[in-house]
């Protein structure tokens, strides 16, 4: 059978340091999202059946805005509560009351996840570049070895199967945008809005937020 080329044995290990690389990019940015995500919201809970979060004041914030480009939720509490609490300073030193922000889109859907997933597909791609290539080269250019065969097929298919589950993404849907508004709570959970405010926020949801200020804009 022989002994393994020192081409071969090279491109194989390398081309699975390579996918080793992809998959540590893309856990790096879905926990440095995940640590984003606790550094934006601190202490406070999020609740689903609601679509709002509870401070630790045991207030709620509810959704305020929707940003269609970058698919994200601006949540707010109310002026009159935020105003008169007693961890303001702390909360929100700001003027008006402590807001909150959340991706609608799960990992990797988010711009953010797109960005470090897209970097972990270009490594693990060019990881099954260099060893098909190689592959085609050793068949073309003479009589390989089996061991070199081996060693490649083998590499190539534990390479593709790894970048199989990076690039799924590409074609499944993202599963966190709500189709309808979930406020499902009973009429006397505390701080849950009347039907009117649901009906507005649902409307809201639907249209373009002219009035949610972008850089470089002033609230109308």
């Amino acid at each position: 059978m022989g002994a393994l080329t020192p081409m071969a044995g090279f491109v194989s290990g390398y081309a699975l340091v390579l996918l080793g690389l992809a998959w540590a990019i893309d856990r790096l940015g879905a926990r440095s999202a995940v640590r984003s995500a606790r550094w934006r919201t601190g202490s406070f809970v999020y609740h689903e059946d609601h679509d709002a979060w509870k401070c630790h004041e045991d207030q709620w914030l509810w959704p305020a805005s929707f940003d269609p480009d970058k698919r994200v939720v601006r949540y707010q509490g109310q002026h009159a509560i935020c105003g008169r609490c007693p961890a303001k300073s702390e909360c929100s030193p700001t003027p008006g009351p402590r807001e909150i922000t959340r991706q609608v889109d799960p990992w990797p859907h988010s711009e953010a996840g797109r960005f470090h997933r897209g970097i972990a597909l270009v490594v693990a791609g060019a990881a099954a570049f260099l060893v098909g290539a190689t592959l085609a080269g050793v068949l073309v250019g003479g009589d390989p070895s089996a061991i070199d065969l081996v060693a490649l097929v083998s590499t190539l298919v534990v390479v593709l199967l790894g970048g199989i589950p990076l690039a799924r993404h590409l074609w499944s849907t993202p599963s966190g945008f709500p189709e309808s508004f979930a406020v499902e709570a009973s009429s006397d959970a505390p701080g849950v809005p009347d039907e009117e405010t649901v009906a507005e926020v649902v409307d809201r949801y639907a249209t373009r937020w002219s009035g949610d200020p972008r850089p470089g804009q002033a609230r109308s």
